[in-house]
Order: C-alpha cells, then structure tokens, then sequence
C-alpha cells in the first residue's frame, strides 16, 4: 500500500493515474483510499498519518477541488458513536485561543477608543474647540518636550 500527500494525489490525477477513490470508514472518521493503476494507496498528511476527515463533506470537496467527482463510500468501520472517545483534549490551544480572544478584545478596545479621540479631534477643529498650531509653535512645544524628556533620562 502506498501513502499519497494532497501533492501527489493531485498530480496522479492529473495525470490520468487515479482508477478509484472509496471513502473507507474508519472508527468515527472516513480516510481516502486511492486506487491508482499500480495499487491502492492511502492519502496522507504532512506526518505521514492518514488524513482522517470526521465530516465525509469535507472530504468530497477535497477530492471535487482536485477533479475527482465520483468515489465509493464503504461504511463497514464507520462507528461515528466512537467520536467521543476518539477525540482528543487539547489544553494547549484552549489557553492559545483564550489569549487569542482577550488579544483581539483589547485590540478591539483600542481601536474604539482611538477612533473616539480622533472624531473628538476633528469635531474640536470644526467647531473651534481645538486649536491650530502654527509651525513655528510646534517647533517652540517639540524643544520643551524633548528638554523634559532629557531632564528625566537623566534623574
């Protein structure tokens, strides 16, 4: 038997070797059994395991995307009561996706209150509120905070 990546399985389609596809089940999940002119072959991930697709969809629009639009489908080993049991706790992408959560809140937060100062900004210049700095103050206002700056750098 013979392991074929999405790679490989692609260019075996396109060039005329794939004869057969079945989705054979597999406890709660279907892998694509590939039957190519030479023999039969499993598709694959990047680890070298079989690619497990719980959603047999999933893996029909794989195979539609590559140009394979008919396969069999073999049910004998499907036990999709077992999903429970086969599925696997991963604490470390829960703690991953929490911080990625709170991460994009704040962003969110930040983003807010940034878009608040500066419609409160333009709305102080239309109304008169703020007030236009000249150049020449700018320059005034720029050395008198880089003179503090340097005074605390120093302390």
């Amino acid at each position: 038997m013979q392991n074929l990546n999405l790679e490989q399985l692609k260019a075996a389609t396109a060039a005329g070797g794939v004869t057969g596809i079945t989705l054979r089940g597999d406890g709660a999940a279907f892998v694509v059994s590939v039957q190519t002119q030479r023999e039969e072959g499993i598709l694959v991930t990047s680890k070298k395991q079989p690619r497990r697709f719980a959603d047999p969809r999933k893996a029909l629009q794989l195979l539609r995307g590559i140009g394979l639009n008919e396969c069999r489908i073999n049910a004998t080993n499907w036990h999709p009561e077992a999903h429970a049991l086969e599925k696997v706790a991963r604490p470390d992408r829960s703690v991953a996706l929490k911080a990625a959560h709170v991460a994009a809140q704040a962003d969110a937060d930040y983003d807010k209150w940034f878009r608040a100062k500066v419609q409160e900004s333009i709305d102080g210049l239309a109304d008169g509120s703020n007030r236009v700095y000249s150049p020449e103050e700018w320059k005034v206002i720029r050395e008198q905070m880089l003179a503090r700056f340097k005074t605390r750098q120093a302390a």
